[in-house]
């Protein structure tokens, strides 16, 4: 004969549960990482101060830009998060258009910074692509019954038609190539 294991006894179920924390806690716990954030930022500035102005205040900006963006971000609704994404996602059209320019014109980067510029570009196009996504969902939890239908995938066809060109052409595109010299 087989025997089962007896049910746990429900004050021990209860004690294995979590108790919710007060909001003095909480709040406590929020101020304690958030301190520790900034002590770490300023041991990292210190750090860097040692390595030369140039690589110091390239780093100071990008701290601080990441400090600055956490802090909003952290601030915000969740019901707001969806407007705040087509924010970031008209950050991250600049990013693609610096990223761009950066990469130099050739059809392969060449340089670390050329590969980065493309990496950069290509993280921004997927922050991009799923923002347009996600603003597509939100306005179709607007529409009505009866409304004509969206056809936002249209939109698509202009970078595909510019894509399939530079591959036919390998990059020439009828405008000399990118990197051309002039005669």
């Amino acid at each position: 004969l087989e025997q089962k294991p007896a049910p746990a006894a429900p004050a021990a179920a209860a004690a294995a549960a979590p108790e919710p924390q007060s909001p003095e806690k909480v709040s406590l716990i929020k101020a304690v990482k958030g301190s520790a954030s900034l002590t770490l930022f300023f041991a990292v500035m210190v750090a860097l101060g040692m390595g030369g102005a140039g690589l110091s205040n390239s780093v100071t900006a990008f701290f601080l830009a990441c400090l600055a963006g956490s802090q909003v971000v952290s601030g915000v609704a969740p019901a707001l998060h969806s407007p705040l994404m087509s924010v970031t996602n008209a950050i991250s059209g600049i990013t693609a258009v610096g990223g761009l320019v950066c990469m130099g014109g050739g059809l392969t980067p060449q340089t670390p910074a050329q590969r980065l510029a493309a990496l950069a570009v290509f993280v921004s196009s997927i922050n991009i692509a799923g923002g347009f996504l996600m603003t597509s969902r939100m306005l179709g939890m607007f529409q009505r019954e009866g409304d004509a239908p969206s056809f936002s995938f249209v939109y698509a066809l202009p970078f595909v038609g510019s894509a399939l060109v530079f591959a036919a052409t390998g990059g020439a595109g009828g405008g000399g190539g990118w990197g051309a010299r002039p005669t």
